[in-house]
């Protein structure tokens, strides 16, 4: 993240109050380069300025800016077109630009600065979202979006339309009536300039979620186009459903997320400022990129639980709608631990402090190490682990900390706390916060199985055919027809249970069912959303049903009986409906079956001969490997048994009764 700079020496930043730099912007005139000037403020008493919101871009080809006469700042192509745009004729423009009125070279500003940020772009005037040059295709393509976001608020849903229909169908329809009739120019063809606006650079930069959330006049910029960027991300919702994405994460969803909680008035938290926890939005920007990885944890803190309020940093998340009592309890506590941080500064936790002196894994490591000790104590942050190579050898890394620096490859089963293989709390071996082994971990759970076989990684495109024969084969030595007739390990068909493992159970009916949505799942108890879940089963297993009988071929003749028993299941299923989730459900990862016959679906790098186990506070099972007198920590996986997954063996060993389970304590490397 760092410039090179000549001749230009930084001023270090004035002590006490809350100091940074204003960028003064001078006028143009045909003959003059950029030119400006750097100056110092307190938040409190700086002048009116606007925050510059951009991405870095290409590190090469770097052009002077000449900054009075103190020298010149080398700047990037991106920058140098931003504020070339941004200049006016006849008058100077201060703005605020992070690569600029910070001192990239100064590991120590920048963390102090980062901490800042936040409150930077809150007290802007404006917040100029500069994303790039103005072509014909921009242009149809923010009519298109202004048109979207005007008819979404005119245009009342009927009873039976859910979120899908009301932007595929009725909010276009209502354009494409006001089109016809002349009210609005036409706008309904630029649908792919649209998409391919969200393609855009700056929609994958990290840092520049944080200076949309915390602004309060956004204007998004193209050239010497301006529109409101509340109504170029109003249509997020839109071009979610037209890109039709294989699985949460990816930037254009998070960008929705925003909408709806900036622009639609839907929060997500019930502490100000925040769009959730830590743990929640790192799964939902790991797509994002950022110059310096550190910054995937970094550029987020002032939009999070933790990072927003010591009651987000030492509480569980609350939500929007708990009771008042408990939310003033819960403030009141927070205003008492707030008060003993140092005068004017938020409450940090330590392992979460802006610190650049560490590096990647240190910075991962802590975070993680933060997410499982915070109340209540869950392991879900080990569901983001998604190893792309076996773990091991000679890496430092240390197998049970998330490198966010990588894109998903792969569905985070534990996050959308559906399942509860073991909810209630952790048993660490650690000493605290501050282990003697830091890069070590030690918990405890059980050994549930050991896996014998495994297919190869699933990776299917939207365009391909689910091809499953031979993955079946790759478990079992029969036809895969023949496995309507067998039993799994609680009285299912052998068959059955290898379609909705494909699914991860009951995961498939939350994320693509529609009857449950997934955050109103999370907030039900573990009876309560069985009971649910149990009664749409049926249908779920009849598309499976369906899928299975559309695969079948030729098998007729050879197995009359199992194909009439499977006709009779698949009588009211629909087969694309179970191939599209379960595309998307195992994509980058591999079914396994272990040595009791049971069917699971694991991570990318499972291999036969690693342990199926449950860690005390996993909502779900986690994968790991034997190595050298510890383990090494694979990921997490799903496993068609609901004794496991519900949490009903995981009880019976914490209180001792009799299973065949026995408590221990797995020391992960």
């Amino acid at each position: 993240m760092q410039m090179s700079t000549s001749s230009f020496q930084y001023s270090p930043l004035l002590p006490g109050g809350e100091t940074f730099r204003l960028l003064l912007l001078r006028p143009w005139s045909e003959e003059e380069s950029l030119q400006c000037s750097i100056e110092q403020f307190t938040l409190d008493e700086a002048p009116r300025y606007e925050a510059l919101s951009y991405v870095w871009g290409d590190p090469h080809g770097l052009t002077p800016l000449r900054c009075g006469e103190r020298g010149e700042l080398q700047i990037r192509a991106n920058l140098r077109e931003a504020l070339t745009a941004l200049r006016h004729p006849q008058e100077s423009r201060r703005l605020w630009v992070d690569a600029l009125c910070i001192n990239q070279a100064d590991d120590d500003e920048r963390a102090q600065q980062v901490l800042m940020m936040r409150k930077i772009y809150a007290s802007a005037t404006g917040v100029v979202v500069w994303l790039g040059t103005r072509t014909q295709d921009v242009e149809n393509a923010l009519e298109l979006a202004s048109n979207l976001r005007r008819f979404s608020h005119l245009v009342d849903p009927v009873p039976s339309d859910h979120r899908a229909s009301f932007w595929e169908l009725s909010v276009p329809r209502a354009i494409a009536r006001a089109e016809e009739s002349g009210e609005v120019r036409r706008s309904l063809f630029a649908i792919s300039e649209l998409a391919d606006l969200f393609d855009r650079p700056w929609f994958v930069r990290i840092w520049c979620v944080q200076e949309v959330v915390a602004s309060n006049n956004a204007m998004a910029m193209c050239g010497n186009l301006e529109v409101p960027f509340a109504d170029v991300i109003a249509a997020a919702p839109f071009v979610l459903k037209f890109r039709s994405r294989w699985f949460t994460g990816k930037p254009l969803e998070f960008w929705n997320t925003i909408a709806l909680q900036k622009y639609g008035n839907t929060p997500f938290s019930s502490i100000e400022g925040s769009v959730g926890t830590l743990e929640k939005i790192l799964v939902s920007t790991r797509d994002f990129e950022a110059t310096d990885p550190r910054d995937k944890i970094f550029a987020v803190m002032g939009i999070v639980d933790e990072g927003r309020s010591a009651v987000g940093a030492l509480f569980p998340a609350g939500t929007v709608t708990e009771a008042q009592g408990v939310t003033a309890l819960r403030n009141i506590f927070g205003r008492v631990v707030g008060a003993l941080a140092p005068l004017g500064r938020r409450y940090t936790p330590k392992l979460l402090k802006v610190d650049y002196r560490k590096d990647v894994m240190e910075v991962y490591r802590d975070a993680s190490r933060f997410m499982l000790r915070k109340p209540p104590r869950l392991s879900d942050v080990l569901c983001q682990v998604q190893h792309v190579r076996p773990p091991g050898g000679d890496s430092a890394w240390p197998s049970w900390v998330p490198d966010w620096s990588k894109p998903r490859n792969t569905s985070v089963f534990g996050g959308m706390g559906i399942f509860c293989a073991d909810a209630e709390w952790i048993i660490q071996h650690d000493n605290g916060f501050s282990p003697q082994m830091p890069n070590r971990l030690f918990l405890d759970g059980f050994v549930d199985d050991r896996i014998v076989r495994v297919t190869d990684v699933f990776i299917v495109d939207v365009s391909e055919d689910l091809e499953l024969e031979a993955a079946w084969s790759q478990l079992f030595d029969w036809p895969m027809i023949g496995g309507v007739s067998l039993r799994h390990n609680e009285g299912e068909s052998l068959a059955l249970a290898f379609f909705m493992t494909l699914l991860v159970g009951e995961l498939g009916q939350i994320l693509y069912d529609g009857q449950v949505k997934p955050e109103v799942a999370q907030n039900m108890s573990t009876p309560e959303l069985r009971a649910i879940l149990l009664q749409d089963a049926p249908r779920l297993q009849q598309d499976a049903a369906a899928f299975q009988l559309l695969r079948c071929h030729g098998s007729a003749s050879q197995y009359p009986v199992e194909m009439s028993s499977l006709r009779r299941a698949a009588e009211e299923g629909v087969a694309e409906h179970y191939e599209q989730a379960a595309k998307a459900n195992s994509f980058g990862r591999r079914l396994y079956l272990t040595e009791a016959g049971t069917l699971g679906l694991g991570p990318r790098v499972t291999q036969p001969g690693d342990e199926v186990v449950v860690l005390f506070g996993g909502r779900m099972p986690f994968v790991l490997r034997p190595h050298n007198g510890h383990y090494l920590f694979i990921g997490d996986s799903y496993l068609r048994w609901a004794n496991v997954m519900w949490g009903e063996a995981s009880e019976r060993v914490r209180g001792g009764m009799a299973c065949p389970f026995r408590q221990q304590t797995f020391e992960i490397r």
